[in-house]
């Protein structure tokens, strides 16, 4: 059969593409949450459970951008009648592209959890910090679930990348059935994260050229929602053993991208100190998108328990409906809300 096919068939390679969107998204990301830990750490002298979580999820995606690479240069890309001349690599391969979707699985997932984090500081109001924790844990249950169930296929796991070991499956369909429910709930929950800032912003007193750039900066995560469409449809090739070497290279690259798009737009809001440093004539300069309490200098780690500190403002717990998200830090002290006080000045006039 190979002699019967052109030159340019066995030639064709995916791999060089592949290899330069893993590690486009996989860098950028990686420098906007370095600058990130910058801001939070040197600058602010905080450190929250959101920053942990994405520093995790670009570790996870640095890893998967690794594991692709090396798949890349034994067959990952390439025809598979092509890599299944040497056994060895076809095997290879498909062992790391499944440590590779896990790895691609957490990544993602993780960075919308660190944004959703975020948003939870800012949030005052009872159904949106439902809904946020509604996202949180919805979304990490079934991607965890997805994750594990890449290797739980088979009741031998070595089946899944080596066909010679016997075993019992489920059927094709399932697996990618499942896949394609997380890729669009994924996606959806993208859309939800960056609709919801423009619910926040938008009620506060500011006007609406600053309220606009900061529920836009805040909302960068819809490209990534954006991504997740294009990749969920690419999920078929999960079931096309066909030639699965050549066809699943574009649904891991859309993977990477996604993830790289959740991870730098969970980021791209704490930059907010470092952009009024670079530019101290800008009009970015007079208002915060996510900044927290200032702390001790031999305290950096912060859960941000009892109080909410926002780079849009102040919000304290306390108020639920007022508007505290437009004053600075400094007017308000950390166990203070806002007070409404009347005068009222009666004036008695005596008749004759």
């Amino acid at each position: 059969m190979e002699a019967n096919l052109p030159p340019s068939y066995l030639d064709e390679s995916r791999a060089p593409t592949l290899q330069g969107v893993m590690w486009t998204m996989a860098i950028v990301p990686l420098v906007f949450v370095l600058m990130r830990l910058y801001v939070r750490v040197v600058l602010r002298r905080v450190f929250g459970w959101d920053d942990f979580i994405i520093i995790v999820a670009v570790c996870c995606l640095i890893s998967y951008s690794a594991v692709s690479h090396v798949a890349s240069t034994i067959g990952l890309g390439r025809h598979l009648i092509v890599v299944e001349q040497n056994p060895n690599d076809l095997i290879n391969v498909a062992l790391l592209c499944d440590i590779g979707e896990s790895l691609a699985i957490m990544a993602c997932t993780l960075g919308k959890t660190s944004f959703a984090v975020t948003l939870l500081r800012i949030v005052v109001r009872r159904w949106m910090v439902a809904l946020l924790w509604f996202v949180i844990f919805t979304m990490n249950v079934i991607n965890v679930l997805a994750a594990v169930f890449v290797f739980v296929q088979c009741k031998d796991p070595r089946h899944l990348w080596n066909p010679a070991i016997p075993s019992k499956c489920w059927p094709d369909s399932v697996f990618t059935n499942f896949s394609l429910f997380v890729g669009a709930y994924s996606g959806a929950q993208d859309f939800v994260l960056a609709l919801l800032p423009w619910t926040i912003v938008w009620n506060l007193q500011m006007k609406k050229k600053e309220k606009f750039g900061v529920a836009f900066a805040m909302s960068l995560g819809v490209f990534a929602g954006a991504a997740s469409i294009v990749k969920t449809t690419y999920l078929v090739a999960l079931s096309a053993k066909a030639d699965f070497t050549w066809e699943l290279a574009p649904l891991l690259w859309w993977a990477a991208v996604e993830d790289g798009l959740a991870i730098t737009a969970a980021s791209i809001p704490a930059l907010k100190p470092l952009l009024s440093r670079v530019f101290p004539s800008s009009t970015v300069s007079d208002y915060d998108m996510i900044s927290y309490p200032s702390v001790p200098q031999d305290r950096v780690f912060d859960n941000s328990k009892g109080e909410t500190q926002t780079d849009i403002g102040h919000t304290s717990i306390h108020d639920s409906e007022s508007q505290t998200a437009i004053l600075e830090p400094s007017i308000l002290g950390k166990d203070e809300s806002i007070n409404l006080t009347t005068e009222v000045s009666v004036t008695v006039q005596h008749s004759p």
